[in-house]
């Protein structure tokens, strides 16, 4: 099961998603359009796969953390 994975980016930026797929994809979204890096898709299944359970699953998809 995938749901309530968290993945945190150096830069602060966060990424959780519903499914394995959509995180994926914001994975590589952020790492493109916030620091010009291209992921491949097995790259960022590999990122995602690593992540951590987050405290809580409130739905969103990313967001820049303090």
């Amino acid at each position: 099961m995938f749901a309530g994975k968290a993945l945190r980016c150096e830069c602060g930026y966060e990424v959780r998603a519903s499914d394995e797929d959509t995180f994926v994809e914001e994975i590589r979204r952020h790492a493109s359009e916030a620091h010009g890096i291209t992921f491949s898709v097995e790259l960022a299944r590999e990122l995602a796969r690593g992540a951590t359970q987050a405290p809580s699953d409130d739905g969103f998809i990313g967001k820049e953390t303090q």
